[in-house]
Order: C-alpha cells, then sequence, then structure tokens
C-alpha cells in the first residue's frame, strides 16, 4: 500500500444529534489530513441530524450519508464496514470530536515505522457534559502509561498488558487496517449496547501489531442521558456482552490471564447501569449480574483478591439489595 497516498474510512453513526454534529464533522473535515472518506450512517434520525449531514455533504465531496431505520449504533457501524473503501478505518461517535492533526499523525507513524499496524490506538479526552461538582470537566480517557516503556517501541502485546482488556474497549480510538480485518470481518451485536468492548476483545486478541501512542488524539463527550446508561430492559444487554466477551477469552485462551479484569468489568458496568435502570428492574437485574460475579469470585486467587481495590464493592454485590447498592454507591464515578 502506497503510505503516501492512504485512504481512512471515517464511519459515524448519526442519530438525533443536531445539537453536536457540527463540531463534530467540522473536527473531520479540517484534519490537515485529507484523504479520507466520511461514511455517515443517518440512524432513523428524527430532528435536524439529516439536514444537517446534507448541508456539510453539498460543501464536501468527501462526505458520503446512508440513511437507514433506527436501529442503533451497532448496525449503523455495521453499515459503514460494509460501504467503506478505505485502506484503513476508525470509528467517530457523533456527539465526540477528533483533535485537529489525528490523521496526520497516524500517518506519520506509518510512513516512519518498519512494521505492519494491524490497530492504531492513541489516548483520548473526556469531557464531562453535565459536570457533578467533585469532578473536572476534562479528564483523560486512559492511564496509558500502564501499557510500560514507550521509549523502545510503541508496539504493544495485549498478553503482556498487566491489566489487559480492562479500561480500552471503546472503539473510537483506534484506526484499523482494512486488509487484516477482511481476514475476519467481526461484526458489532445487532441492536446491543455495550457492544464496544465484544467488538475490542475480538480485534485486539485477532490483532499482530498493535501501536500505541500516548497522544490525547479524540474527545469524548460524557453525557448524563447516554444511551450507555439507559434506564429499560436494554441494561440486560450488557450481561449477554459480557457471557459473549467470556467466550472469546476462553476461545484465545486468555480467560485466566484476564480474570481480574473480567471481574472489574462485570462490577463496574453492574453497579453503573444498576445505579441507572428503573426501581422496577433493580433487584432482577442484580440477581442476574450475581449470577455471573459469583463464578468469577470462587475462580480468583483468593489472598489477591482480598487486596484488590474493588473488593468491598464485590462483597456488597453479593450481598445487599439493590436499593441498597445504588444508596451507598450512589456517588461512585469511574
Amino acid at each position: 500500500m502506497d503510505k503516501d497516498n492512504i485512504k481512512i474510512s471515517v464511519i459515524i453513526p448519526v442519530y438525533n444529534v443536531e445539537k453536536y454534529l457540527p463540531r463534530c464533522l467540522d473536527s473531520i473535515i479540517l484534519q490537515t489530513y485529507e484523504n479520507l472518506e466520511i461514511i455517515c450512517v443517518n440512524d432513523g434520525s428524527t430532528d435536524n441530524s439529516a439536514k444537517i449531514l446534507a448541508d456539510y455533504a453539498a460543501k464536501d465531496k468527501r462526505i458520503r450519508i446512508i440513511d437507514q431505520k433506527n436501529q442503533g449504533a451497532s448496525v449503523a457501524r455495521n453499515t459503514g464496514i460494509v460501504a467503506m473503501t478505505g485502506g484503513y478505518f476508525t470509528f467517530v461517535d457523533s456527539d465526540d470530536w477528533v483533535q485537529l492533526g489525528t490523521y496526520q499523525k497516524f500517518i506519520d507513524v506509518l510512513q516512519k515505522e518498519k512494521q505492519v499496524i494491524d490497530i492504531f490506538m492513541f489516548n483520548g479526552l473526556r469531557y464531562f457534559q453535565d459536570t457533578p461538582i467533585n469532578v473536572p470537566t476534562f479528564t483523560k480517557v486512559y492511564n496509558i502509561q500502564d501499557w510500560g516503556d514507550f521509549t523502545a517501541s510503541h508496539f504493544k502485546n495485549i498478553r503482556t498488558h498487566k491489566n489487559p482488556l480492562y479500561n480500552t474497549m471503546a472503539v473510537w480510538d483506534k484506526i484499523y487496517r482494512t486488509a487484516w480485518y477482511k481476514k475476519y470481518h467481526f461484526q458489532f451485536m445487532d441492536g446491543m449496547i455495550g457492544e464496544d468492548r465484544l467488538f475490542s476483545a475480538q480485534t485486539y486478541l485477532s490483532a499482530d501489531n498493535l501501536y500505541i501512542t500516548e497522544d490525547y488524539l479524540y474527545c469524548y463527550r460524557q453525557l448524563s442521558g447516554s444511551v450507555s446508561y439507559a434506564s429499560n430492559e436494554r441494561i440486560f444487554d450488557f450481561l449477554k456482552i459480557a457471557d459473549e466477551v467470556k467466550k472469546v477469552y476462553l476461545q484465545h485462551n486468555f480467560y485466566k490471564q484476564s480474570i481480574f479484569s473480567y471481574w472489574e468489568y462485570l462490577l463496574r458496568e453492574g453497579i453503573s447501569f444498576l445505579k441507572n435502570c428503573d426501581k422496577s428492574l433493580r433487584e432482577e437485574y442484580l440477581q442476574a449480574v450475581r449470577q455471573r460475579i459469583k463464578p468469577v469470585v470462587d475462580e480468583l486467587d483468593s489472598e489477591r483478591y482480598k487486596k484488590e481495590q474493588y473488593f468491598r464493592l464485590s462483597e456488597d454485590m453479593l450481598t445487599m439489595s439493590a436499593d441498597a447498592l445504588c444508596e451507598k454507591y450512589r456517588s461512585l464515578h469511574f
């Protein structure tokens, strides 16, 4: 592939984001690297998002609009993947924005490195739209230094990471090589929330060359009404995704190595969804979470388990009522 003329497909699922969409699109069309294919999948928007897309597409021929009935971000991403033609592809959420120079940074790394890059991963900043008093407006998404020393090489192996597959499971912080991806053709689970984690587990464990940079290249907008914290039956999607992630770990002979990360994932997401779901669903949901947590706890090293920072939360999740948990951990932020 000609590294001087690489097309990057930017896939953007769009659903009722008229308030934030212009900033998102501006951040992409103003990138210093211009060989982009901007695929906007309008997922049945009922606000002015479709008009905004049409106005931008009229001014920038790199923008392609695909209209479909509302099916959720996972289906919209799958639609974009099918339509893409770039040598590399990436995802941007339509209420977020990309830092200027992000894609040029990636191209510069490609030109410098002698190895193929299957996944290019970068850091980001989390922007809190509705800021609690005790939370800064911006915080870094990852402690990227957990991946080790970057002076020798930015190429990392997920299996040697001290806390594998824990806090690095988004898809908007990565650029993927299309030829490598097509060997596997992973798909997002249709209609699910939290589908990023399964897609990331599959791709991480199948990639031969993972390149990580410390640079903050993405701004993730944390909204209090995010679909990630939907307060209806869709909260059970998290448990379906967790079950599939465990299957992937077992398939790749990775479960024992990642068991503490998997346990923390169940706890963090479990309490977050519990606090945000309807009261009528709390006890049923908590019982379903316990069914996943208890077998994992039984497999953990008991001495390390007692020293882990989430030990108390784990014990409480297994013993306290749903309402009591919500009251005790109402101010807990991850």
